[in-house]
């Protein structure tokens, strides 16, 4: 993209102390963010903290839709790293939307119910924690594609929400699954857990954003009890 076209883009700050620098500011407003990696990586705190700041700091309202987890647990793992989304949910600048539940006969419905959702709430940063939960309930790689193209067409582009779309990858493996990298995604961060001596550590890498000139090398992911921060990485 010529550089004058991507000074037009409207971007968001992330939240995420360390990110913003390496994708030229912030997400692309409206733009569709792959978040992947292993269980411990990272990516429920970071997805948190994205909406916990746009709420806080740009009253920006925060929809979050789990298929993993209810909503007492998450309230109660969230106020750790200061994150009260409760105090959020009275103020209507918050919503936790919990199908947990979801069953295959419904996944229509469901996906419905949270355009429905966002649309009613005027929702402009959106989280859906899982992709890889929420695809379980589809039998093959079409039904994936209308999720995508349901979620960038209809959430993303129509409502101008910005959406953090969490997926799982197997331990120690970089790849997604499901060739998520072909289909509509502007953007794909992958956070890693290595083990280093006798210690774990955590990275992240921006595999992908478009409009973007993005960092191309691995970067420290640190998570606090203030959450997650990003650094570069001494080599």
């Amino acid at each position: 993209m010529e550089p004058e076209k991507m000074k037009i883009l409207k971007r968001i700050p992330t939240g995420i102390p360390g990110l913003d620098s390496l994708i030229q500011g912030g997400f692309v407003k409206g733009s569709l963010i792959l978040v992947a990696g292993s269980p411990g990586s990272g990516k429920t705190t970071l997805a948190s903290q994205f909406l916990h700041y746009g709420a806080t700091k740009h009253n920006e309202n925060g929809l979050y839709v789990s298929f993993v987890e209810n909503r007492k647990s998450f309230l109660e793992n969230m106020v750790g790293f200061g994150f009260d989304f409760e105090s959020l949910e009275k103020s209507g600048r918050f919503k936790f939307l919990d199908l947990v539940t979801i069953r295959e006969e419904g996944i229509l419905t469901t996906l419905e119910t949270i355009v429905g959702e966002i649309h009613s709430f005027r929702a402009e940063r959106l989280v859906i924690d899982s992709f890889t939960a929420m695809a379980q309930a589809f039998k093959n790689d079409i039904d994936v594609r209308i999720i995508l193209h349901t979620i960038l067409g209809r959430i993303t582009r129509e409502m101008d929400c910005t959406t953090l779309l969490l997926a799982e990858t197997p331990i120690g493996k970089q790849r997604i699954g499901l060739s998520i990298e072909e289909f509509v995604a502007d953007g794909i961060i992958i956070l890693e857990t290595i083990i280093d001596g006798l210690e774990i550590k955590r990275r992240v890498i921006i595999r992908k954003m478009r409009g973007t000139e993005h960092s191309l090398k691995y970067h420290n992911l640190m998570i606090s009890k203030n959450g997650v921060t990003i650094t570069p990485m001494v080599t």
